[in-house]
């Protein structure tokens, strides 16, 4: 029986894209110096030995849970790179001033745990921004007079007017205006080798910078099934709602990630274009036409990553790093865990058709 062909997906980093696979994750990062430089670390397929992470209902949980780590293990890496960068320009300066080396800085172990810190207040925010916030709205709207089911749609609106409103609110920050230019040219990068093309720069630019499997549109799906799911919950007393809304979230992921599954499988079919229609006016406000740049960052990523991905003849060779960001050889990948080389390739052919959020 053949097998079918992975599709893969990544998001944006800092100055960068990562590419997710079925047993390795890469990524980009372009220094300021010009030089792009790469990583590609094996994931750990728990799903292979607990094949019921891979039910329906389930495995949507569950692909939240891993791109969840993954994203903040690759935005570490991006922090790493720059970081390490500068290091070394210091260490240049301190060396031109001294006349001697002055050897290597110490190694960045406390890096990710300054990320996670710093990312744990704005999920404790997300969660009052997006979640309870929205449930208290009808309350102080005075909204005693409306159906049980007006109230759940009242909240409904205020969750989507508060993800507009904070992509909006974000989106002039000219560091996350870079960061949805890369979104873009993650997008245009798997669509065109979706689309069967050889993944040039040239073939990237004719392509669309959304995508069906976009995360930005599992959170429109994700209002709307939460919506489905608390109507008939009516509309309890706060101290009741509130929980009730959290917990209402497993089952709300879990809908959302298989309807989102569903349109990026059967992406030609007009029902599925419709259901994928919203997240792509989302993505309107996540994306950005990416440049020249920041494609080429995004073609590394998927060619470090796969070797359906062909790295241009007119791209030079990118260097290589550790997790760190520090420098390893110019010219050889370093060993992650898996063989290398024409044989075996960059990954091991995958079992099974997986699909990756993009």
């Amino acid at each position: 029986m053949s097998q079918e062909p992975h599709f893969y997906g990544g998001q944006a980093i800092i100055e960068g894209v990562m590419m997710r696979g079925p047993d390795a994750w890469a990524a980009a990062v372009r220094r300021s110096d010009g030089t792009v430089v790469v990583t590609r670390q094996p994931i750990s397929n728990i799903t292979e030995r607990h094949k019921w992470l891979r039910w329906p209902l389930i495995r949507g949980n569950w692909a939240l849970v891993e791109a969840l780590t993954l994203g903040m293990r690759s935005l570490i890496y991006s922090f790493n790179v720059l970081t390490e960068e500068e290091e070394e320009k210091q260490r240049k300066e301190e060396q031109g001033k001294a006349g001697q080396a002055t050897g290597k800085s110490k190694k960045r172990d406390s890096s990710g745990w300054l990320v996670w810190l710093s990312i744990l207040p704005a999920m404790a925010l997300g969660v009052g921004l997006f979640v309870l916030l929205p449930a208290s709205v009808p309350d102080w709207i005075g909204a005693e007079q409306m159906s049980d089911l007006g109230k759940n749609l009242a909240e409904a609106v205020a969750r989507v007017l508060a993800i507009v409103g904070y992509i909006v609110a974000i989106s002039f920050m000219p560091d996350i205006r870079r960061v949805f230019q890369h979104h873009g040219a993650e997008h245009a990068t798997i669509n065109c080798l979706e689309a069967g093309e050889d993944v040039t720069l040239e073939n990237c630019r004719r392509y669309s910078q959304f995508h069906p499997r976009c995360g930005s549109g599992f959170l429109l799906l994700f209002v709307v099934v939460k919506l489905l799911l608390n109507a008939p919950l009516g509309w309890p007393e706060w101290w009741i709602r509130l929980p009730l809304r959290l917990v209402m979230i497993v089952p709300a992921a879990a809908l959302a990630y298989e309807i989102l599954r569903f349109g990026g499988r059967h992406r030609n079919w007009w029902f599925a274009r419709l259901l994928s229609a919203p997240g792509k006016y989302l993505q309107r406000l996540t994306t950005r036409v990416p440049d020249d740049g920041q494609l080429e960052t995004a073609i590394y990523a998927l060619a470090a990553l796969t070797d359906e991905v062909k790295l241009p003849d007119n791209m030079p060779p990118p260097r290589y790093t550790e997790m760190d960001g520090r420098l390893t050889d110019e010219l050889t990948e370093p060993d992650t865990g898996h063989e290398t080389g024409p044989e075996a390739g960059h990954v091991p052919e995958p079992v099974k058709l997986e699909e990756e959020t993009v």
